[in-house]
């Protein structure tokens, strides 16, 4: 029973030693990954040590010895404007900077939220959705090229107060939301009753 405790330590001692000094399991993030003129540049950290890393499934380049990671390729294009990073273990789909969407169009919806009612349009044209008592009618979806910015305005009728927008995925800020092909983002505001 004595040599309880002295195992316990050299069990921890010894898987200590296993992982090396100052190793520390992290996951793969993307700091930067931008397009420039067709020339790609993605940098990152927490990547697997020396671990190979592939690009939309394609092998570019390797980690360094600290997991950190710097690739650059040229005539690179993106029709979606989204990357998947990955060094085997980990993956990420970070959003390429300075990258247009090319082709395609993707799509906006309102989803009506609240008891109350308002009107919810669109610049460019393309939504004006009418929510009454919490139900949508007119126009509360829309089609728009990739790479259009869209901006959402919420105007609360008489007898209702605009409480905001729900921070759905890809309507953050309802007044700059970049559209994508084949993606449709759903945004929902809150209107409220005034007591």
């Amino acid at each position: 029973m004595r040599f309880r405790p002295m195992l316990y330590v050299l069990a921890v001692g010894l898987l200590l030693g296993l992982s090396g000094p100052g190793t520390a399991l992290a996951a793969l993030s993307v700091t930067r990954a931008e397009l420039n003129n067709g020339q790609l540049r993605v940098e990152g950290q927490g990547a697997v040590p020396n671990a190979a890393i592939s690009i939309d499934g394609v092998v570019r380049g390797t980690a360094d010895g600290a997991g950190q990671v710097r690739i650059e390729v040229a005539n690179f294009s993106s029709p979606t404007c989204r990357l998947t990073v990955s060094d085997g273990t980990f993956t990420v789909g970070p959003t390429l900077e300075g990258c247009t969407p090319s082709g395609g169009t993707g799509s906006l919806s309102i989803i009506p939220g609240g008891n109350g009612s308002g009107v919810v349009t669109s610049q460019p044209a393309g939504i004006n959705c009418t929510i009454t008592n919490g139900n949508g009618s007119g126009t509360c979806g829309a089609f728009f090229p990739a790479g259009t910015v869209v901006r959402l305005d919420a105007r609360p009728a008489a007898n209702s107060q605009f409480q905001g927008w729900r921070g759905l995925p890809g309507c953050g800020d309802p007044s700059k939301i970049t559209i994508f092909a084949n993606t449709n983002i759903n945004c929902q505001p809150g209107f409220q009753l005034k007591f």
